[in-house]
């Protein structure tokens, strides 16, 4: 151990270390300073931190230690494939290290990852500087003069503007890592036939997230492009070699990449739609102003890039371009990219090449980290030939800056860069224009001085960018406060479950934090946050007036007999003032509580054909799809009733009498507030969360006279429309469905088996999404499956026993699997002849 840190604390390695370092402190300062545990109560869980990473990073977790399979989820909403959801969200290697980490701290298991990411960031661009300008001498230890801009630098990368606003988003992190060692990898292909660390680099961020990388695919065409035509020797050999081993380490990656391609497929992201004419998002002075100190990061659906990368640049790029020791060989392609670069995050066209023909729905110029390396491959080589600037070129750097501010100033919008912003970033602009140059007047000492000085300031500077506008926080204690309780309650509904030995159930949460609270606590659900979700679920919610949208479905909106047909058995809940009819307490854990729901299903239940077919939830209003159910299963009324109730509506306030004892729902045409609250005649509080999705509010049961006021903080006037459930319709069509179900009898993650007993012909539906991966056998002969609605899995059976079963695989995974085994093996075999080669001709390849 004590030879190993003397080997680590040598010269040779000490600044790798401090490359390291200064990111990871001043990011670990920040969030100390923001009381991130264990130094306060909150947590750095933001956007899609908050509701998708921390439950998936949960659930994968619970597969790791307790020997799950990794193949699919019940507990993503009505099962969701897991192979799929771990290549979009959780394909970084170092995930893998979860199964170190108690479940108590997934929270702080990831906040370290962001952590090391960004250091490591920092690392990677300083690894990419010393090779690409060869700073070492023979014995490999950096120049003295490079250490300080090259650490500085690759800083600078580490805490850029993309990374302010987007490190939350943990799947991106190793690709922005990653990125200069596959662009040093490529310069080693080129100039000097080897190969490895370009596959290598390239295969693991393809697997890590296949998104990020095509970006960089496409910034490796260009760059590539550039060293082609500067090459002197072997060109054809390098293009030969560019085309082989990106097309391994893409095939590499096929093991992933084949079983997200057809997920995706089932998503509402499927399909390209290209615009049809060009359009300009902002001008060049408003796109520049995003370079300001403490600019406020964007993540919304304006296409605003984050190019803040360390006000230094804004004086760095202009003398790049003066620079008399830089060839125009180098500058041009340099500036082209610049300019491409700019044009592309203004451009609809390049803006939806760019995001693999998409647009993003928010979180938008995702290149921009393409952007700052190249701003700071250009600073550094300006800063290393220093002596090719004159003091006239300073002074026009400086004042080209202080113009593109003013004009930002008088164009820019308040509420994306702060008029504060453009002073301060015009205060540091004159501090590092004096520094220059007082290093222009001074000695050989003072200007190593000035350069440290120079060091300070940018570190600073850095640092109060991300303290300003990263690292946002909420509450670690609230978010993880039903925990304990919850884990008791989900216990009892186990328990009673097997007392009624109706086998699987899934549970609602009423008053969910997210809409992956299912993965977070570790039961199945009927709800889902994923850009990987089942089109087709969400489009089926939304014909019988529940919460559905591109990327999510959800319980909300549910009646009785659509949440008996999703197997809803359990719903967890703050309120302890909710039994009706429709649902009964069967357990209590402080002050939350489990409700029994009267009418499930088990997860296999029969139809005939002609109720399969009267059943039309497609062409008749939302309110009559619901009641076409009941109709098709023999009700004689509607199971949704117009409700003859007096309304009152105020300004941001609507109070409704209830003239007959029932329960009752209410439907609302439009609605701006994203939340609802309605308070109940006793005192029960109801809080409807994302009502701007638009789905059935669950008013509760009520008597005669009873009131509920409902209101919203935008203080719109809203109307309702409020139903009465027929409690005797819901019965006869309920008896009906139960009367012919699956009994189960085991059940995996990928494996059914049941038994049914079929007393009138017609369709076994499951309440399973039909995806491809799902094989159903009837009597041990395979099926072909029957989309119920375009959702869910069923099959035609004839009268009699029958034994019943599924299987599930990953589709694509096994051919993925074999063609990233083939590329594994051929880039592995050409490694070997490379090596015989060398042997052979005495020639150093690799």
């Amino acid at each position: 151990m004590k030879n190993w840190w003397k080997q680590l604390t040598r010269k040779k390695y000490y600044p790798h270390m401090i490359a390291f370092l200064i990111p990871f402190l001043a990011c670990l300062g920040i969030c100390i300073g923001n009381g991130v545990y264990p130094f306060g109560e909150n947590c750095i869980l933001h956007v899609d931190m908050y509701h998708q990473y921390c439950p998936f990073f949960t659930e994968f977790l619970e597969k790791l230690q307790n020997g799950e399979s990794l193949l699919y989820s019940w507990n993503l909403g009505l099962g969701s494939d897991f192979v799929s959801l771990y290549a979009y969200y959780l394909a970084s290697p170092l995930n893998w290290l979860l199964i170190l980490c108690p479940k108590a701290y997934v929270i702080e298991f990831m906040t370290v990852l962001i952590l090391a990411k960004i250091a490591l960031s920092g690392v990677t661009f300083f690894l990419f500087l010393k090779y690409h300008f060869q700073l070492t001498g023979k014995d490999g230890v950096l120049h003295a003069n490079s250490r300080v801009p090259a650490i500085a630098c690759g800083t600078a990368y580490a805490m850029c503007g993309f990374v302010a606003a987007y490190n939350w988003n943990i799947m991106w992190m190793d690709c922005i890592v990653l990125a200069p060692i596959i662009f040093l990898g490529l310069e080693k292909l080129v100039k000097e036939n080897k190969v490895a660390v370009y596959y290598v680099s390239l295969a693991v961020a393809i697997v890590s997230n296949y998104y990020i990388s095509i970006m960089i695919c496409l910034c490796l065409v260009f760059y590539f492009l550039v060293l082609f035509v500067s090459q002197k020797e072997e060109r054809w050999g390098a293009l030969i070699r560019f085309g082989i081993y990106s097309l391994l380490a893409g095939g590499t990656a096929a093991i992933l990449l084949i079983p997200e391609y057809l997920i995706l497929g089932y998503s509402g992201s499927q399909g390209i739609s290209f615009p049809e004419t060009v359009s300009w998002y902002f001008n060049l002075i408003q796109e520049l102003s995003r370079n300001c100190l403490t600019a406020y990061v964007y993540t919304g659906r304006e296409h605003w890039p984050n190019l803040y990368t360390g006000v230094f640049t804004m004086l760095c790029v202009v003398l790049y371009v003066f620079n008399r020791r830089i060839s125009w060989k180098k500058k041009i392609p340099s500036l082209a990219m610049l300019g491409f670069f700019l044009i592309s995050f203004s451009n609809n066209y390049l803006d939806f090449i760019w995001h693999g023909l998409h647009f993003p729905d928010s979180l938008p110029g995702r290149q921009s980290f393409l952007y700052s390396f190249l701003i700071l491959v250009m600073s550094f080589e300006t800063i290393r030939k220093w002596k090719g600037n004159k003091i006239w070129h300073i002074v026009v750097a400086f004042l080209a800056g202080s113009g593109v501010l003013i004009a930002g100033f008088m164009q820019m919008d308040a509420e994306l860069v702060d008029p504060l912003a453009f002073y301060v970033t015009g205060i540091f602009l004159a501090i590092y224009a004096v520094i220059l140059l007082l290093c222009k007047k001074s000695n050989r000492a003072m200007r190593r001085m000035f350069r440290n000085l120079a060091f300070v300031v940018v570190i600073c500077e850095l640092t109060v960018n991300m303290a300003v506008t990263s690292f946002s926080v909420t509450s670690r204690t609230a978010y993880t406060a039903k925990m304990d309780d919850y884990q008791s309650l989900l216990e009892q509904a186990e328990e009673d479950n097997e007392q009624d030995g109706n086998g699987f159930y899934r549970v609602e949460d009423a008053e969910r934090m997210t809409k992956n609270d299912d993965m977070l606590y570790g039961y199945p659900s009927g709800t889902q946050f994923s850009s990987l979700m089942n089109i087709n679920v969400s489009h089926f919610y939304q014909r019988v007036l529940m919460e559905g949208g591109k990327n999510f479905y959800c319980y909300n909106g549910a009646t009785p007999l659509i949440s008996a047909m999703l197997s809803v058995k359990y719903m967890l809940s703050d309120n302890a003032m909710d039994e009706s009819p429709l649902r009964t307490i069967v357990g209590t854990s402080g002050d939350k509580v489990l409700y029994k729901n009267n009418y499930c299903l088990p997860l296999g239940f029969m139809m005939t054909e002609e109720e399969v077919e009267a059943w039309d939830n497609t062409t008749g209003g939302k309110i009559k799809n619901i009641n076409s159910l009941g109709y098709a299963l023999g009700a004689q009324a509607d199971m949704l009733q117009h409700a003859d109730c007096s309304e009152t509506d105020l300004e941001g306030e609507s109070t409704i009498v209830f003239q007959d004892e029932g329960y009752y729902y209410a439907v609302y045409d439009r609605c701006s507030a994203d939340t609802l609250t309605a308070v109940s005649q006793d005192g029960t509080v109801r809080n409807y969360a994302k009502t701007t999705h638009r789905y059935l509010l669950d008013l509760g049961y009520h008597k005669i006279g009873d009131t509920v006021t409902i209101s919203n903080a935008l203080m719109e006037n809203l109307s309702f429309q409020v139903y009465r459930l027929d409690l005797d319709v819901v019965d006869q069509a309920y008896e009906r469905l139960l009367e012919q179900t699956m009994e189960l009898t085991s059940q995996t993650d990928t494996h059914i088996t049941g038994s049914i007993d079929v007393k009138k012909e017609g369709r076994l539906i499951f309440s399973i999404p039909d995806e491809a991966g799902w094989k159903l056998y009837v009597d041990g002969a395979e099926q072909d499956i029957e989309s119920f609605k375009e959702t869910f899995i069923s099959v035609h059976l004839t009268e009699g026993e029958h034994s019943i079963e599924l299987r599930y695989m990953t589709p694509g995974l096994l051919d993925g699997a074999a063609i990233s085994a083939v590329c594994i093996g051929l880039f592995g075999l050409l490694m070997l002849i490379r090596r015989q080669r060398r042997r052979t001709h005495g020639k150093h390849e690799e």
